[in-house]
Protein backbone atom coordinates (compact mmCIF):
# COMPACT_ATOMS: atom_id res chain seq x y z
CA UNK A 1 0.00 0.00 0.00
CA UNK A 2 1.75 3.63 -0.73
CA UNK A 3 2.57 5.75 2.23
CA UNK A 4 -0.22 7.82 3.50
CA UNK A 5 0.71 11.40 5.14
CA UNK A 6 -0.83 12.37 8.01
CA UNK A 7 -0.80 16.19 8.22
CA UNK A 8 0.63 17.68 12.03
CA UNK A 9 -2.68 19.39 11.71
CA UNK A 10 -4.12 16.63 12.88
CA UNK A 11 -2.84 16.59 16.58
CA UNK A 12 -4.02 20.30 16.96
CA UNK A 13 -7.65 20.01 15.15
CA UNK A 14 -10.37 21.21 16.76
CA UNK A 15 -12.97 18.68 16.15
CA UNK A 16 -10.42 16.00 17.63
CA UNK A 17 -10.73 17.13 20.84
CA UNK A 18 -13.98 16.00 21.35
CA UNK A 19 -12.67 12.39 20.74
CA UNK A 20 -10.98 10.46 23.18
CA UNK A 21 -7.20 8.98 22.81
CA UNK A 22 -8.25 5.49 21.66
CA UNK A 23 -10.22 7.02 19.18
CA UNK A 24 -7.41 9.49 17.84
CA UNK A 25 -5.89 6.13 17.28
CA UNK A 26 -8.58 4.29 15.33
CA UNK A 27 -8.63 8.15 13.03
CA UNK A 28 -5.24 7.65 12.19
CA UNK A 29 -5.17 3.95 11.29
CA UNK A 30 -8.26 5.15 9.50
CA UNK A 31 -5.96 7.90 7.53
CA UNK A 32 -3.09 5.43 7.04
CA UNK A 33 -5.00 2.73 5.85
CA UNK A 34 -7.75 4.62 2.64
CA UNK A 35 -7.06 3.87 -0.41
CA UNK A 36 -6.30 5.96 -3.38
CA UNK A 37 -10.10 7.44 -3.31
CA UNK A 38 -10.32 7.90 0.44
CA UNK A 39 -11.71 4.50 1.17
CA UNK A 40 -11.33 1.91 3.79
CA UNK A 41 -13.69 -1.60 5.21
CA UNK A 42 -15.65 0.04 8.26
CA UNK A 43 -16.82 -2.81 9.79
CA UNK A 44 -15.39 -3.20 13.61
CA UNK A 45 -13.28 -6.40 12.95
CA UNK A 46 -11.20 -4.78 10.78
CA UNK A 47 -11.19 -1.69 12.16
CA UNK A 48 -9.82 -3.31 15.25
CA UNK A 49 -6.82 -5.55 13.64
CA UNK A 50 -5.99 -2.36 11.92
CA UNK A 51 -5.94 -0.39 15.04
CA UNK A 52 -5.76 -2.25 18.09
CA UNK A 53 -3.94 -4.89 17.33
CA UNK A 54 -2.10 -5.16 20.91
CA UNK A 55 -5.07 -4.14 22.64
CA UNK A 56 -8.01 -5.85 24.24
CA UNK A 57 -11.21 -3.88 22.96
CA UNK A 58 -13.98 -5.27 22.49
CA UNK A 59 -16.19 -5.12 18.53
CA UNK A 60 -18.69 -3.36 20.38
CA UNK A 61 -16.45 -0.73 21.79
CA UNK A 62 -14.67 -0.53 18.59
CA UNK A 63 -17.81 0.70 16.73
CA UNK A 64 -18.77 2.73 19.43
CA UNK A 65 -15.02 4.72 18.83
CA UNK A 66 -15.95 4.72 15.07
CA UNK A 67 -19.29 6.10 15.08
CA UNK A 68 -18.30 9.08 17.98
CA UNK A 69 -15.67 9.86 14.84
CA UNK A 70 -17.92 10.67 12.57
CA UNK A 71 -19.89 12.57 14.82
CA UNK A 72 -17.09 14.47 16.34
CA UNK A 73 -15.42 14.95 12.63
CA UNK A 74 -17.71 14.94 9.33
CA UNK A 75 -14.87 13.95 7.05
CA UNK A 76 -15.05 10.54 7.92
CA UNK A 77 -18.44 8.75 6.71
CA UNK A 78 -19.42 5.30 7.68
CA UNK A 79 -21.96 3.92 5.04
CA UNK A 80 -23.76 0.46 3.71
CA UNK A 81 -23.35 -1.03 0.86
CA UNK A 82 -25.06 -4.90 0.29
CA UNK A 83 -24.95 -4.91 3.63
CA UNK A 84 -21.25 -4.50 4.10
CA UNK A 85 -19.67 -1.52 6.56
CA UNK A 86 -17.66 1.24 4.55
CA UNK A 87 -15.86 4.45 5.26
CA UNK A 88 -15.18 7.19 3.22
CA UNK A 89 -12.46 10.40 4.09
CA UNK A 90 -14.53 13.02 2.44
CA UNK A 91 -11.47 15.35 2.02
CA UNK A 92 -8.61 12.78 1.42
CA UNK A 93 -7.53 14.54 -1.90
CA UNK A 94 -6.52 17.81 0.18
CA UNK A 95 -3.48 15.65 1.63
CA UNK A 96 -3.03 12.43 0.00
CA UNK A 97 -1.33 12.49 -3.70
CA UNK A 98 -0.42 9.14 -5.00
CA UNK A 99 2.54 9.40 -7.70
CA UNK A 100 0.34 6.26 -9.31
CA UNK A 101 -3.18 6.40 -8.52
CA UNK A 102 -5.54 3.24 -8.52
CA UNK A 103 -9.18 3.19 -8.42
CA UNK A 104 -11.12 2.02 -5.66
CA UNK A 105 -12.35 -1.69 -5.40
CA UNK A 106 -14.81 -0.93 -2.96
CA UNK A 107 -18.25 0.93 -3.75
CA UNK A 108 -18.69 4.47 -3.44
CA UNK A 109 -20.58 6.25 -0.84
CA UNK A 110 -23.83 8.16 -1.77
CA UNK A 111 -23.45 11.31 -3.81
CA UNK A 112 -19.83 10.58 -4.59
CA UNK A 113 -18.06 11.96 -6.36
CA UNK A 114 -17.86 14.83 -3.37
CA UNK A 115 -16.96 18.31 -4.33
CA UNK A 116 -13.86 19.76 -2.96
CA UNK A 117 -14.37 22.17 -0.21
CA UNK A 118 -11.54 23.56 0.36
CA UNK A 119 -8.26 24.06 -1.66
CA UNK A 120 -5.44 22.58 -0.21
CA UNK A 121 -3.02 24.97 1.83
CA UNK A 122 -0.63 24.91 -0.89
CA UNK A 123 -2.55 26.10 -3.66
CA UNK A 124 -2.48 29.40 -4.51
CA UNK A 125 -6.39 29.57 -6.44
CA UNK A 126 -6.42 31.73 -9.57
CA UNK A 127 -9.11 32.45 -11.79
CA UNK A 128 -8.65 32.78 -15.57
CA UNK A 129 -11.71 33.44 -17.61
CA UNK A 130 -12.48 31.14 -20.47
CA UNK A 131 -15.56 32.44 -21.79
CA UNK A 132 -18.21 34.46 -20.71
CA UNK A 133 -20.33 31.94 -18.43
CA UNK A 134 -17.13 29.95 -17.87
CA UNK A 135 -14.41 29.98 -16.16
CA UNK A 136 -11.58 26.99 -14.41
CA UNK A 137 -9.44 27.67 -10.81
CA UNK A 138 -6.27 26.83 -10.88
CA UNK A 139 -3.38 25.44 -8.44
CA UNK A 140 -0.14 26.43 -7.72
CA UNK A 141 1.75 25.31 -11.25
CA UNK A 142 -0.86 23.80 -12.84
CA UNK A 143 -1.88 24.88 -16.12
CA UNK A 144 1.00 27.36 -16.56
CA UNK A 145 1.77 27.68 -20.17
CA UNK A 146 -1.34 24.97 -21.24
CA UNK A 147 -1.74 24.83 -24.65
CA UNK A 148 -4.48 22.12 -25.64
CA UNK A 149 -3.91 22.76 -28.93
CA UNK A 150 -2.09 26.15 -29.78
CA UNK A 151 -1.20 24.92 -33.27
CA UNK A 152 -4.56 25.72 -34.13
CA UNK A 153 -5.49 28.84 -32.38
CA UNK A 154 -7.29 26.49 -29.89
CA UNK A 155 -5.02 26.81 -27.09
CA UNK A 156 -5.33 27.99 -23.22
CA UNK A 157 -2.36 29.56 -22.62
CA UNK A 158 -1.78 32.53 -20.25
CA UNK A 159 -1.40 36.68 -20.55
CA UNK A 160 -3.21 38.79 -23.45
CA UNK A 161 -4.44 38.12 -26.70
CA UNK A 162 -4.48 34.69 -26.16
CA UNK A 163 -7.26 32.48 -28.40
CA UNK A 164 -10.27 31.37 -27.13
CA UNK A 165 -10.43 28.12 -26.39
CA UNK A 166 -12.32 25.31 -28.37
CA UNK A 167 -15.68 24.35 -27.15
CA UNK A 168 -14.24 20.58 -26.83
CA UNK A 169 -11.56 21.69 -24.78
CA UNK A 170 -14.02 24.05 -22.71
CA UNK A 171 -15.78 20.75 -22.17
CA UNK A 172 -13.07 18.71 -20.83
CA UNK A 173 -11.81 21.45 -18.47
CA UNK A 174 -15.63 21.83 -17.12
CA UNK A 175 -16.21 17.94 -16.57
CA UNK A 176 -13.07 16.48 -14.90
CA UNK A 177 -13.99 18.48 -11.61
CA UNK A 178 -17.73 17.49 -12.20
CA UNK A 179 -16.55 14.10 -12.84
CA UNK A 180 -13.60 13.38 -10.30
CA UNK A 181 -14.29 15.69 -7.83
CA UNK A 182 -11.08 17.81 -8.26
CA UNK A 183 -8.99 20.10 -10.46
CA UNK A 184 -7.09 18.12 -12.63
CA UNK A 185 -2.47 17.89 -12.41
CA UNK A 186 -0.38 18.63 -14.41
CA UNK A 187 0.29 15.29 -15.61
CA UNK A 188 -3.44 14.65 -16.72
CA UNK A 189 -3.59 18.47 -18.31
CA UNK A 190 -0.86 16.84 -20.18
CA UNK A 191 -3.37 13.97 -21.18
CA UNK A 192 -6.45 15.96 -21.44
CA UNK A 193 -4.11 17.94 -24.32
CA UNK A 194 -3.50 14.64 -26.29
CA UNK A 195 -7.32 13.85 -25.74
CA UNK A 196 -8.39 16.82 -27.28
CA UNK A 197 -6.23 16.48 -30.11
CA UNK A 198 -8.19 13.16 -31.32
CA UNK A 199 -11.48 13.93 -30.36
CA UNK A 200 -11.31 17.06 -32.19
CA UNK A 201 -10.20 15.82 -35.46
CA UNK A 202 -12.84 13.14 -34.99
CA UNK A 203 -15.44 15.66 -34.81
CA UNK A 204 -16.61 15.08 -31.14
CA UNK A 205 -18.84 17.00 -29.50
CA UNK A 206 -19.58 18.98 -26.23
CA UNK A 207 -22.56 16.28 -25.41
CA UNK A 208 -20.20 13.71 -26.20
CA UNK A 209 -17.41 14.93 -23.67
CA UNK A 210 -20.29 14.98 -21.08
CA UNK A 211 -21.69 11.79 -21.41
CA UNK A 212 -18.64 10.08 -21.10
CA UNK A 213 -17.33 11.66 -17.85
CA UNK A 214 -20.58 11.10 -16.60
CA UNK A 215 -20.43 7.51 -17.76
CA UNK A 216 -17.10 7.19 -16.08
CA UNK A 217 -18.10 8.69 -12.63
CA UNK A 218 -21.20 6.43 -12.77
CA UNK A 219 -18.85 3.41 -13.14
CA UNK A 220 -16.50 4.64 -10.42
CA UNK A 221 -13.43 4.50 -13.19
CA UNK A 222 -12.57 7.90 -12.04
CA UNK A 223 -8.82 7.96 -14.73
CA UNK A 224 -8.67 9.94 -17.95
CA UNK A 225 -7.56 6.86 -19.51
CA UNK A 226 -11.13 5.38 -19.32
CA UNK A 227 -12.82 8.06 -20.64
CA UNK A 228 -10.87 8.64 -23.43
CA UNK A 229 -11.70 4.69 -24.44
CA UNK A 230 -15.29 5.58 -24.19
CA UNK A 231 -14.79 8.50 -26.27
CA UNK A 232 -12.65 6.62 -29.03
CA UNK A 233 -15.18 3.93 -28.81
CA UNK A 234 -18.27 6.24 -29.51
CA UNK A 235 -16.15 7.69 -32.24
CA UNK A 236 -15.71 4.88 -33.77
CA UNK A 237 -11.43 5.30 -33.57
CA UNK A 238 -9.36 2.62 -33.17
CA UNK A 239 -7.33 2.73 -29.84
CA UNK A 240 -3.92 3.07 -29.25
CA UNK A 241 -1.29 5.36 -27.22
CA UNK A 242 -2.75 8.52 -27.35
Amino acid sequence: MPKRWLDPAFFTDEKMKRATVPERLLAAAIIANQDDDGRLRGDPAYLRAIAFLYDDYSLEEVKAMRDHLTQANPNIIVYENAGDEYIQLRRHKRYQKPRYYHPSKLPPPPDWPFEEEIPSSNQRETKQQLASNQEVTLGEGEGKGLDLDKGRGKGIGRGRGTPTPSPTTLALLDNFPKAFGRKPNSRELAYLRDIEKEISAAGATVEQVRDAFKEAAKQNKLHLSYVRAILLDWLGIARGPP
